[in-house]
């Protein structure tokens, strides 16, 4: 049975079926065989539903004695399920241990491992100079790829072996020693395991050359009398030949494909089976009119179609009288008919295209009224996903993802699962503690997590200990009582609780595990503990994008509870390290196993091939691109895959040129014709379309589909007349508009506080907000908006330290310095927001760190030549830039240290005590409104004589020196002076700058003089007018601001203006 897409070609094998059973025919003796398990769940689902028809009413009345369908097993599989369970009943038969299937996870975790040992042992026929790379990921796949495509072809360790001896390849001959050494490896372990591609090869052996086999073969020879095949265009001939073998001349059989769909190459799929069965025009079937497809896409497939190599199985395709008729409708002036079927729309950027995408989908379930679960979008490859996820989740669109797209190990719940297991045998490190506290099992969010931290501090000054090392001592209950019991009287409830909930969870686990728990009965510890199963099933339930995440998450859960009942029926003794390893080891996606009767409302995002034999009533093709759709030609690669392919399927020698360029476009050609026909409703296709030094440029399958007089594709379709199922086109510097609830609410917020929109836009936009809001529209009642929301606080910004008696406002001479600085106005509110950050650590910086932390050094009796080998040993460790320029940075710093001790020797031996990194801190008074006032802060080095005169002096290590000018009146040293002249038995005898590194053959020094009594009071009183301007909670604006980092926040700068 030959026919286009949407032709019925399943439908007709389903009616069969149902006709086959409904006229008394056997259950049992049915076979309905399709090329991959996701077919088989969905046709499984389909006939379900028939069947349940048939049973339900009889003549279009309801059969109150319907006998109802029973069988012993289902009647749809996919060809490696039948060929399975086979392998399984001869295993039976011998009373062998049942054979099991590896994943291709398990087999790339296989591969990977014996090369890893390999490469340390010096094992393996590897050539010597490729042994370097048998660590490699990308070496494996390649190996893996081989090895795949020679067992589908039935060749062996020795035949791959013998075939590069023959044709002087070494990477055949060191790949077939390798198969042979994994499949010892494999049988020695005792899991009987085997993977897919060799599956069939061992299924067909066994039934021909095995008494056990025989048996088994004839016993399905007698039984199955009606086979149906669907899709066996993508049957590859192992397959082929196992339906030819329980193929008996009683049996009716009935094969259904198009060879224009045949997108599997690479996996070994050949339509020659289905080809070979057309031959015979009498027991040939040909359907032409497609059911599913409109007229726009109908010609779009036939031209595609016409643009693939000649076959003789092609069978031109028809729209249905009503498709037509409407095309002819929607292409007539001045009528409103109906949209096309089939839009193309290029958009000018990457967003634009994704929000694009969102648009049509969230328009088809709003405006046309289709179901989630009825949408898909279709990309080329699987790595297009979830920015595309993002974009649709964004937009209040619950999306699905196939789990064989994602890592196991990478799934977020499951990451956090695994870290905290990972608790029970090691101790985390900070950066696993922290994503084990924000993930779903801690619950913290960054606001929550820099509280603590900041909670933490005081009490972990001269621990050693970090914040975040003191929360995992307490939820892995390795701190003792009396410090757990000091660190949680920091906390407030919130706190605590999120303590407790993950210590729960890793208690939870140390309990079994101490038990002597399985793996397995760990995990579910761990899980139950977690609270998390209530959580997301009601979630689930609900729907939505926020019921999405949460199917996906409970998927992954899934999995990894399967991944973990089978290692341990495998191995009942595997310790939880080993299932660590295990599971992140696994570089591969792991299928899931779908236990749910029903699908989850969704739009389902899906690499192409994913979507054959697929069908939904809304399907966008996005990313068509020429750079990746088509995607090149594979080419052999190290190992040369195709070349082998090409031998044993071909003829063709190793040693032969081949152009793949055509080959490789006409498979893509197939793979996008699979794509644009999935449809029943209508189809999008989208691209970017820009120009620049990265231009983007449409794929030319878009020109072999709107090309020429009878292409009725329709592109870039006017957005306004109604109904239009596709985005609005926009200019090239815009964005399109989203049919989504917070982008509305966004451009009517906007339109109501624009004062250049005309008033009666600004009413129209008021007047719809309104009634958003009396709908409970979240943000559409001013009431909501951030900044028509009160202050959060009034009072001034300080701080109660722990030790202090009252709330203080806290100042240091470099907050003086930076707002008292001549050289223009400053910024407090950039002072103030200063105060609060942490500023990444520069490169400058840290050599300003080094500099000083030798000054210290010299000070304690280091000598030149250890600080020289310390500079030779840090600074290409402190460089930010490339390696390069650490040789110049260390010899600059070489000669600013040398410069800096010669200057410090100079000083030595007058008599002065010598203080380095001493702490000053003394409260100089209150501001206007009694607000008490600290200035602290830590000198360099401080020189004092016998008689009580200090000298403040302050290293610099930039390249730049203030003026004479500037350091005589620098606030920074002012602010050192006035703290000495407040300590007891002290007076300040003036201060300095000291620059060592200034391109100079001596170290530049710049003084400012002994402040006078009158002179520290007018700066003590400067300097409480100044914390006074910090202290908020307002700021006076200056010149300054604009010139900040901080201008996006400040409301007198124009990027600071208020949002409401």
């Amino acid at each position: 049975m030959l026919g286009a897409p949407g032709t019925g070609k399943t439908s007709l094998l389903l009616d069969a079926l149902v006709t086959y059973l409904g006229n008394g025919g056997d259950p049992a003796g049915v076979m309905v065989v399709t090329p991959s398990k996701e077919a088989a769940t969905d046709l499984r689902g389909r006939l379900t539903d028939l069947l349940c028809d048939l049973a339900g009413d009889v003549d279009g009345t309801a059969a109150a004695d319907a006998t109802g369908y029973a069988a012993t097993g289902t009647p749809v599989r996919s060809v490696h399920s039948w060929a399975f369970a086979l392998l399984r009943a001869v295993a039976q038969l011998r009373e062998e241990p049942l054979p099991r299937l590896m994943t291709g996870a398990d087999h790339d975790l296989l591969i990977r491992s014996l090369l890893q040992g390999n490469a340390v042992d010096g094992t393996g026929s590897w050539p010597e100079r490729i042994r370097p790379a048998l660590p490699l990921v990308g070496f494996a796949r390649q190996l893996r790829d081989l090895l795949l495509r020679a067992e589908e072809r039935g060749i062996g360790p020795d035949a791959l072996a013998d075939l590069g001896r023959e044709h002087d390849l070494d990477m055949w001959v060191g790949a077939g020693d390798f198969l042979r050494e994994s499949r010892r490896v494999v049988k020695l372990s005792g899991s009987h395991a085997l993977n897919v591609s060799e599956l069939l090869h061992r299924v067909l052996d066994e039934l021909e050359n095995t008494p056990e086999g025989r048996r088994i073969l004839d016993r399905q020879r007698d039984t199955v009398k009606l086979l149906l095949v669907d899709d066996a265009h993508n049957l590859d001939p192992a397959s082929a030949r196992f339906l030819e073998m329980l193929t008996t001349p009683g049996a009716r059989v009935l094969v259904a494909g198009d060879s224009d769909q045949c997108v599997f190459h690479f996996r070994g799929a050949d339509e020659d089976y289905l080809t070979g069965l057309a031959e015979d025009a009498d027991h040939r079937i040909v359907l032409s009119r497609s059911y599913r497809l409109g007229a726009a896409a109908v010609t779009a497939v036939n031209r595609l179609g016409r643009l693939l190599p000649p076959s003789r199985t092609r069978v031109p395709v028809r729209a249905t009288e009503a498709a037509t008729e409407a095309a002819t409708e929607a292409g007539t002036e001045d009528v409103a008919g109906p949209a096309p079927d089939l839009v193309i729309r290029r958009a000018p950027s990457v967003t634009s295209e994704r929000l694009s995408v969102a648009d049509a989908v969230r328009r088809a379930h709003v405006t046309d009224g289709v179901d989630w679960d009825r949408i898909a979008v279709v990309v080329r490859t699987a790595g297009e996903i979830h920015p595309l996820r993002r974009t649709l989740l964004s937009h209040g669109v619950p999306v699905k993802v196939d789990p064989t797209s994602v890592v196991l190990a990478e799934q977020p719940l499951v990451s956090s699962l695994l870290l905290a297991l990972d608790a029970l045998v090691r101790p985390l490190t900070v950066a696993e503690l922290q994503q084990l506290v924000e993930s779903p099992v801690g619950g913290a969010d960054p606001v929550m997590l820099r509280r603590m931290e900041r909670s933490l501090a005081p009490v972990l000054v001269g621990t050693g200990l970090r914040a975040m090392e003191a929360v995992g001592l307490m939820v892995t209950g390795r701190a003792d009582e009396q410090e757990t019991e000091a660190w949680r009287r920091r906390f407030g409830p919130r706190e605590l609780g999120l303590l407790d909930q993950v210590r729960a969870v890793i208690e939870a686990g140390q309990v079994v595990a101490e038990d002597g728990g399985s793996v397995e009965a760990v995990l579910w510890a761990v899980w139950q503990a977690t609270g998390l199963s209530t959580r997301l099933q009601t979630r689930a339930l609900r729907g939505g994008t926020l019921g999405s995440q949460a199917d996906r998450d409970l998927d992954a859960v899934m999995s990894l509870f399967d991944l973990a009942g089978d290692l341990v029926e495998r191995t009942p003794a595997i310790t939880l390290e080993t299932f660590l390893d295990g599971v992140r080891a696994q570089e591969l996606p792991t299928g899931a196993r779908d236990r749910r009767g029903v699908r989850p409302d969704a739009v389902e995002i899906l690499p192409a091939h994913a979507a054959a034999g697929r069908e939904w009533e809304v399907v966008i093709v996005s990313g068509v691109q020429e750079d990746s759709w088509p995607a090149g030609p594979t080419v052999g690669g190290l190992f040369g895959q195709q070349e082998l392919v090409d031998l044993l399927d071909r003829g063709i020698e190793p040693t032969t040129i081949v152009s793949r360029a055509s080959s490789a476009l006409a498979e893509e050609r197939r793979l996008f014709l699979l794509a644009v026909s999935r449809a029943s409703r209508y189809t999008l296709v989208t691209a970017v379309e820009s120009a620049g030094d990265e231009a983007s440029v449409p794929s030319r399958f878009l020109d072999d589909i709107t090309g020429g007089e009878e292409a009725t594709a329709v592109e870039n379709a006017d957005p306004e007349s109604e109904p239009r199922p596709h985005p609005v086109d926009t200019v090239a510097d815009s964005l399109p508009r989203v049919l989504a609830m917070e982008p509305l609410v966004a451009e009517l917020r906007d339109a109501v506080c624009d004062p250049d929109r005309p008033g009666h836009e600004r009413r129209a936009a008021a007047e719809n907000l309104a009634t958003l809001a009396e709908a409970g529209v979240y943000g559409a009642d001013p009431a909501e908006w951030w900044g028509t929301a009160g202050p959060s606080s009034t009072g001034p910004a300080v701080a109660h330290r722990r030790g202090d008696s009252e709330p203080t406002l806290r100042i240091s001479p470099t907050t003086l310095e930076n707002l008292g600085r001549t050289t223009g106005p400053a910024c407090d509110l950039a002072s103030f927001l200063d105060s609060l950050r942490s500023t990444p650590t520069t490169e400058p910086m840290k050599v300003g760190t080094l500099i000083h932390a030798l000054a210290e050094g010299f000070a304690d009796g280091l000598t030149p030549e250890d600080a020289a080998d310390i500079v030779r040993e840090v600074v290409p460790w402190l460089v930010d830039g490339p390696a390069w320029t650490a040789r110049p940075l260390t010899e600059g710093c070489l000669d600013a240290v040398d410069r800096l001790h010669g200057w410090l020797t100079q000083r030595a031996g007058n008599g002065r005590t010598v203080e380095v990194e001493k702490k000053l801190e003394h409260m100089i008074g209150h501001t206007d409104t009694g607000l008490p006032v600290i200035l602290a802060g830590r000198t360099d080095r401080l020189e004092t004589t016998a008689d009580g005169a200090s000298t403040v002096i302050d290293f610099k290590t930039g390249k730049n020196a203030k003026t004479v000018k500037e350091a005589a009146g620098s606030p920074q040293l002012s602010a050192y002076q006035l703290l000495v002249s407040l300590e007891d038995g002290r007076r300040a005898d003036g201060a300095m700058l000291v620059y060592p590194r200034v391109e100079n053959a001596k170290v530049k020094v710049l003084q400012q003089g002994q402040l006078s009594e009158d002179d520290l009071a007018e700066f003590r009183a400067l300097a409480l007018a100044t914390a006074a301007r910090v202290a908020g909670p307002g700021f006076s604006a200056t010149d300054a601001c604009g010139d900040t980092e901080y201008a996006c926040l400040c409301p007198a700068c124009r990027a600071g203006e208020q949002v409401i």
